[in-house]
């Protein structure tokens, strides 16, 4: 495990680390910049080791291409970039979600201050993380709850739990860097909030609604339907809402065997295998089904070179996996 965690370090940052600093998802044909990817690969980088020097070259391609405002009129938000074939960064005037990118990038700071002790990096760049914050926020509706970015009215479960762990990542960072207890205070009374809406709006009974809607609609969960629905049941797991030894995480937990029972096994080299679960399993203690779950990925996946659909954010997520096991 350790041998494979030094190996997708090295992977991620070997083949998908730009002179810019960015990290780019190398789909076929044509690589992206898509910074929640870059966030997820750089978990998993800082879980590695002694890499902090080229984590901070991301950061700072990130604060350096803050949009002050964005074409929806946010501040602090990040496109996606193509990356053209002489170099060029090209933004492509979007993003999948303003919440996620935002707070993921707020918890992947954080990663890097515990990892690094950087107190400089994150005390020169206050104004910049404050506006991400704000960017995390912008589309803050009156239960707490983000939705997914201005033009797209969704509050999915995904989403809001990666805000709660930004906005608790954040309020740490108040508290140990700037010694600020008065915002680390109102960061966490925003996950508080965050939190409470997704147990009392979102939970179901058997597992959490996947979305819910502005027009009121809540979605029950459609365990046959891996993403989101599935995969979405262990956000409230990895991203700290759960507790992994509660009854609700052991429950969700249970319920997501039941339904996918061979989880671990990887079919091919180039079958969708989410590393998230063993993010899960790795808290919840599922230690049997990681063993054969990192074995087939090593022989399988790693084996073949990593084909396409495995890119750098599963290969962060991993590590972060492994990490756990040790």
């Amino acid at each position: 495990m350790k041998r494979m965690l030094q190996e997708e370090a090295g992977w991620i940052l070997g083949t998908h680390q730009l002179l810019s600093g960015a990290i780019v998802t190398r789909y076929p044909g044509r690589p992206r910049i898509v910074p929640y990817f870059a966030h997820l690969a750089l978990y998993g980088v800082l879980a590695a080791g002694n890499y902090g020097d080229r984590v901070r070259a991301y950061l700072e391609w990130y604060v350096a291409h803050l949009e002050r405002p964005d074409r929806f009129g946010l501040y602090g938000t990040v496109y996606d970039y193509l990356v053209a074939a002489d170099g060029r960064e090209i933004p492509e005037e979007g993003y999948d979600s303003s919440d996620s990118y935002a707070a993921t990038f707020l918890s992947l700071v954080r990663r890097y201050y515990e990892a690094t002790g950087d107190r400089a990096w994150v005390q020169a760049h206050r104004e910049e993380l404050e506006t991400v914050a704000g960017a995390m926020l912008a589309t803050e509706q009156k239960d707490g709850l983000t939705l997914a970015r201005p033009d797209w009215p969704v509050k999915y479960l995904m989403d809001n739990c990666e805000v709660y762990q930004g906005l608790m990542d954040y309020a740490a960072l108040q508290e140990e860097v700037w010694g600020d207890a008065d915002r680390a205070g109102f960061y966490r009374r925003k996950a508080s909030r965050v939190a409470e809406s997704i147990q009392r709006k979102m939970w179901v009974g058997e597992g959490f609604s996947p979305a819910l809607y502005a027009a009121g609609l809540r979605l029950r969960p459609n365990w046959k339907n891996w993403y989101p629905d599935a995969l979405a049941q262990l956000f409230p797991i990895t991203c700290g809402l759960l507790e992994p030894g509660s009854s609700q995480a052991r429950q969700i937990y249970r319920s997501f065997l039941r339904n996918y029972p061979s989880w671990h096994l990887v079919p091919s080299s180039t079958a969708f295998t989410s590393p998230l679960v063993a993010w899960a399993a790795a808290l919840v203690g599922d230690e049997e089904r990681l063993s054969t779950y990192f074995r087939e990925v090593r022989e399988k996946v790693i084996g073949a070179g990593r084909p396409w659909p495995w890119h750098a954010a599963e290969s962060g997520v991993l590590a972060v996996a492994l990490r756990l096991c040790l």
